[in-house]
């Protein structure tokens, strides 16, 4: 019973650190540069165009902090939609959420 709790707890530490998804949008990683760059990376696998508010959570000194990015996220896309800069941020890999994603008008 231990060690089936064990490996369970073991592969949930193990899992990437995506964050709740809303539909076609997952955000794959906030992470936080040697320079203090706050980027979101998300993959897209909607047929359309997106706006979505995220949130990426860092940490400066002992306080963890929030910052919320507005992004539009094209069609089928991967990469870095957010970035900012921290000023004193950890360096390292921090978790996030998607929070809300509307499809953008076509053109």
């Amino acid at each position: 019973m231990i060690a089936g709790r064990s490996v369970i707890a073991l592969a949930a530490l193990a899992a990437p650190l995506a964050a709740n998804t809303p539909g076609s949008v997952r955000l794959l990683s906030c992470v936080v540069s040697s320079a203090g760059l706050l980027e979101a990376e998300v993959e897209s696998t909607a047929d359309f165009a997106q706006t979505c508010n995220l949130r990426c959570d860092y940490v400066i000194g002992a306080t963890t902090i929030s910052h919320r990015f507005d992004v539009s996220i094209p069609a089928r896309f991967k990469g870095i939609v957010g970035q900012m800069d921290t000023w004193r941020g950890q360096p390292g890999s921090y978790s996030g959420h998607v929070d809300a994603c509307r499809k953008l008008p076509s053109t």
